[in-house]
């Protein structure tokens, strides 16, 4: 199986995003190359649907509902 880059680079974004000082609610970090899928850790884009209100409460229902468990 070829992946795009090694496991501990890919968890890279998550732990500049838990780390680092002064990162904002609602930052995105990612690759920076290759589409977003490999790369140095940069700030990266959200797509209008990541960003639509509503594309997140139809989410949020969905994972209740095949969860089976409530959070709000």
């Amino acid at each position: 199986m070829k992946t795009t880059q090694p496991v501990e680079q890919g968890a890279l974004p998550q732990l500049r995003a838990a780390t680092e000082p002064g990162v904002r609610g609602g930052q995105f970090f990612g690759p920076s190359l290759l589409w977003e899928t490999r790369g140095r850790v940069t700030e990266a884009r959200l797509s209008r649907e990541a960003a639509d209100p509503a594309v997140g409460k139809r989410l949020w229902a969905a994972a209740e509902e095949l969860t089976g468990v409530a959070y709000l």
